[in-house]
Formats: structure tokens, sequence, C-alpha cells
């Protein structure tokens, strides 16, 4: 009998979406298990950075992290790096900054140990809002127009801020972390008053802030799932249709009746092929590997891309899961293919 690939499913760590990612975790965890084709353990990260390995699936409810991004103390990570000595394939199941944002995948990928999703340098760009719209655009993607703003500029002269948004942009406007994600720091701003206060606001979870047109038109997303083969394959749209807040924010995305996630999404041959292959430019303008998730608008004048998620959320409800369910592949079946997919890229 052939002895099971050892899987180390990873999750927790010291950023703000330290919950999500338990949540995440945990479900990746139960559904590899429930394969009987891996041997299956996890290493959870606390928020501190401490290191230590389970043999179950801790379950958390994700509720929103506190605006802190800790560095990973040194000690730990050495220590902790040894629980992955005998791993045959690491699942990242990680969301923010150290185990999305491509730190981890390097620190993988210089010792050699295979994981699933994008490499160093997509998960980087991805996580860079900023310069993922730069390559979006070059490669004929519509964004949003947008701001960045610094840390020193939102520090030193708020005014002069405003001033440069009110004269570019229209209002209301959307402020977000540059880093980031799961809409922990994003805010809208109808006039000055609540620029200034968003922007204090998302810079508690990034030194560096993101301001945006407030796009209209019908929220959607499409996931991108690598083959065998290496080709790629969009999964069936979805939308988004929020009730919390004014945009798919964190109740929206984890409360339940948070929002009406319509898969497939109700759109014509013509737009769902337009969502699809901007999904698909995207995930190859950024180089990514394995599975991504684009976030866009459908508007009267196309597809508006928002961002590109290379770890979306791996709980049987999220988005991809769900789309890969209306495809026909169960969340069980998706988790062991990221597994096969990365350590075959490795």
């Amino acid at each position: 009998m052939a002895q099971k690939l050892r899987v180390v499913v990873m999750m927790g760590g010291p950023s703000s979406e330290h919950d999500v990612s338990m949540a995440s975790g945990s479900q990746v965890f139960d559904a590899l298990n429930s394969t009987g084709r891996f041997d299956v353990q996890g290493v959870v990260i606390s928020r501190e950075g401490h290191w230590s390995l389970t043999q179950t699936a801790p379950h958390v409810v994700p509720r929103p992290g506190e605006a802190s991004n800790r560095p990973m103390p040194r000690d730990e990570a050495i220590r902790g790096l040894s629980l992955l000595s005998d791993a045959d394939v690491v699942f990242l199941a990680f969301h923010g900054p150290f185990g999305e944002d491509g730190t981890l995948q390097g620190l993988l990928k210089s010792l050699s140990i295979p994981y699933t999703g994008s490499g160093p340098l997509a998960s980087a760009l991805a996580m860079h809002k900023s310069k993922a719209k730069e390559l979006f655009r070059y490669h004929g993607l519509k964004t949003a127009r947008d701001l960045p703003v610094t840390a020193a500029a939102i520090q030193g002269s708020p005014a002069n801020i405003v001033e440069s948004v009110e004269a570019n942009l229209a209002y209301p406007v959307v402020i977000k972390p540059n880093l980031g994600g799961s809409s922990l720091g994003v805010s809208l701003a109808a006039n000055s008053d609540e620029l200034k206060r968003a922007l204090e606001w998302a810079s508690r979870f990034d030194a560096d802030v993101l301001v945006e047109e407030k796009i209209s038109g019908r929220e959607v997303t499409c996931a991108v799932l690598e083959e065998l083969d290496g080709s790629l394959r969009a999964l069936p749209v979805i939308e988004i249709v929020p009730h919390r807040g004014q945009f798919f924010d964190f109740a929206s995305k984890y409360e339940d009746g948070g929002s009406d996630e319509i898969c497939p999404a109700d759109l014509t041959e013509e737009e769902t092929q337009m969502v699809q292959q901007a999904a698909m430019t995207a995930h190859e303008a950024l180089g990514c590997r394995g599975f991504s998730r684009t976030d866009m608008f459908l508007t009267p004048n196309g597809a508006v891309v928002l961002e590109l998620n290379t770890i979306p959320g791996m709980t049987p409800n999220s988005l991809l899961p769900k789309a890969a369910k209306a495809a026909g592949i169960s969340f069980a079946d998706l988790m062991a293919h990221l597994v096969v997919v990365g350590l075959q890229r490795n």
C-alpha cells in the first residue's frame, strides 16, 4: 500500500486576518482528511507568532481583526520551520501579510518545500493593490481611477491629500489599505471630513492607502483554477449583492445573511465570457499559479477589475468553493486538486 502524502495545513498568523485564516485552515484540514488520501497535520501560528503542531482542526468563527500586523519573531520562525521538515506539501490557508504576501512563499521556496498557490512575486504583487492595478492596466484591463497615498502624506499633510483627491476624483470615494484583505480598514467617503477619518482608519491596517473612485455596477467575482496540465479554467461567475453595508464589507462577507451570492450569476453569455476572460488575464498578468479569484464590477463599459486574491477564502461557503461546486467539483476534491497541483508545480 502506497504511503500517503503528508500535507501540512498552515493557518493563523500575525495579520489582522488571523481569524479568517483559522476558519479557512480548519475547513481545508477537515476536507483533506475526509478524502482518505493524505496524512494531514496542521501548523497554527498565533497572533504573537508562536508556531504549534496540531492533529485536529481548531474551528474559529471569523471576527473583525484588530488593526495590527505584527512582525514574525525570528526565533519562533526558525523553531517553527522544523515542524515542516517532513511535509510533502504545505497547504497555505493564510490571508493577509506574511502568509499571503509572498513572504512565506519565498521562505518555503528557498527551503525546497512544495506549497499550494502562487509564488513569491505573484503573491507580493497581488497583495500590493496599487502595483497590481498598474499591471492590470498594462495588460488591457479596466481598473478604477485611484490616488495612492503614502504614510508620510497621511501623517504630515492630510489637507493636501483631500485637495489632491478632490482635484482628481469625485465623491464618493473608496479608501482602502494598500496591503490587506477581507475589507478590513475599507470605507466610503462622501465629503472631506469623512475622507480624513477614512484615511486615518485605513492607515491603521497598512501605512500606505489607496483612494479610488467608487464604481457603479454589478459586483461580480470569478475564480481561475489551474489544471494538472498547466492550462487555466475559469469557474462560473458569482454575483454579490451585499446586505449589511454599502459594499461587500467584512460583515457582508462573513455574517449569516450578509449578502446574496448568486452562482452562476444571471449574466448573458457575452457578459460571462467577458468576466471570465478578465479573470484569466488578471491571473496571468501577475504570474499566478494554482488558483486565484478576481473581484470586479460589471458596468455598461465592461468589466472593471478591483483586485485579485491569491488565497481567497477556503470554507465551503466561500466564493471559490461555491464556484467550484457549481462546476461540479466538491469542496474536498477541490482541496485535493490544489494539493496535487502545488506538489506537481514545485
